[in-house]
């Protein structure tokens, strides 16, 4: 995990831009064709509107970056074939602190793109996180967290700073938010939830302990943001 960096952030300050991204436009047929051998691999796969980030800097404690409207089909080829640095992928991802000490993950459903990996609630961004032409991450955050879990970010409970992981060609920014259940609570509220509405992205909820054996599941970023959150508990 040499090549993941942890920021503390002053300010978020993505905002949209006109057009698709470069990448999207000069690997257009390469993509559809990528889409198209996904798709038959995975019928489930859908292919929505979707943000990649260009300019991307953290510069003081703030990460600024603009974000061109493309495609989920963008994405995949992007992420599958090199990760190239002409575009970003940035996600907002909720940290969520139970009652009895844990964090609370998620492992993703075998019909998703990230079929049985373990990370904490997220999401890309999309139209409904933006205002006044500015990305809103806490309000990702909270909307990926209530659509997956059915467990509310509440502001009140919620850290004031966001923390940026860097991995990959990727950036999740994060922020930790308590949640006044235990695991097993926490659990039973998102079996509720998937009952209710149906949805079926994630598998199952996981317990990420302090030396537990489950935080060796998560994914390399995830690991390094549960392990940073170990070491630096308190926050207000």
């Amino acid at each position: 995990m040499t090549d993941i960096r942890i920021h503390r952030l002053e300010s978020v300050r993505l905002v949209a831009g006109e057009g698709a991204p470069a990448f999207a436009v000069e690997n257009r047929n390469d993509i559809e064709r990528y889409w198209q051998a996904a798709v038959s691999a995975n019928p489930r796969l859908w292919n929505g509107p979707f943000f990649m980030f260009e300019d991307v800097r953290i510069e003081g404690g703030v990460l600024t970056g603009t974000g061109r409207p493309t495609d989920f089909a963008t994405f995949l080829y992007w992420r599958d074939n090199g990760r190239p640095d002409c575009v970003v992928h940035i996600t907002g991802t909720s940290l969520p602190v139970l009652a009895d000490g844990a964090l609370l993950a998620v492992r993703m459903a075998a019909h998703t793109a990230n079929a049985g990996q373990v990370y904490f609630p997220a999401g890309s961004f999309d139209a409904a996180d933006m205002q006044g032409g500015r990305f809103d991450v806490t309000g990702n955050i909270s909307r990926e967290l209530v659509e997956e879990t059915g467990l509310e970010f509440r502001e009140a409970d919620a850290e004031a700073q966001h923390v940026a992981v860097c991995a990959t060609g990727a950036i999740h920014v994060a922020r930790r938010n308590r949640l006044p259940f235990d695991f097993e609570a926490a659990r039973g509220r998102l079996e509720r939830h998937q009952a209710e509405t149906g949805d079926d992205e994630i598998e199952s909820a996981v317990a990420i302990r302090p030396g537990g054996d489950a935080i060796g599941l998560l994914k390399p970023y995830a690991r390094a943001l549960a392990m940073w959150h170990f070491e630096n508990e308190t926050f207000r």
